[in-house]
């Protein structure tokens, strides 16, 4: 399907196209909800070879490795996972709502929300930027919006000039 088809789709009649966009995450220390669990588990396993290594000598039971080894699968597969979703995710700003979209194989899934939900932009710290900027509630922690988004600056002015945003 060419790009021009998917948003005749895609969009209603009288909706224009804004921006469009996909995460591209990087590994960062800023990134520590996507990368965190795995570099942690990394270090406590150098830890625990350190530990062993000190306390036995390097010809003492160094299978003893093998435990913390498997408990950085666990982090790892979750960051794993979280980076296919990202690699399936693609974003677009409409002049009437904001799509957030899923692709697998031959499907797509859309999850539009109305720019009445829209605040005024915040920056998270992460690399590259990610951008909250819709919100239901008064709860901050139900912030949502574009992650780690290498064209920021493109998409910021669309959404500071908004008509519904609210803080």
């Amino acid at each position: 399907m060419s790009p021009s088809s998917f948003w005749d789709n895609v969009l209603e009649k009288d909706e224009r196209l804004l921006w469009a966009g996909l995460p591209k995450p990087k590994l960062h220390w800023r990134n520590k909800q996507l990368y965190g669990p795995a570099p942690i588990a990394a270090l406590g396993l150098l830890a625990a070879a350190w530990l062993i290594i000190t306390t036995y000598g390097a010809e003492g039971d160094m299978w003893l490795l093998v435990l913390p080894a498997l408990l950085v699968l666990i982090p790892l597969r979750a960051t794993q996972r979280h980076l296919r979703t990202y690699a399936a995710t693609r974003y677009a700003l409409t002049d009437k709502r904001v799509l957030f979209f899923q692709v697998h194989g031959n499907e797509t899934r859309v999850k539009a929300h109305p720019r009445s939900a829209m605040i005024a932009p915040k920056l998270a710290d992460t690399v590259p930027p990610s951008v909250r900027f819709l919100r239901y509630d008064a709860d901050v922690a139900s912030e949502i919006g574009f992650e780690y988004i290498e064209a920021a600056e493109t998409l910021l002015p669309h959404l500071e000039q908004s008509p519904d945003a609210r803080d």
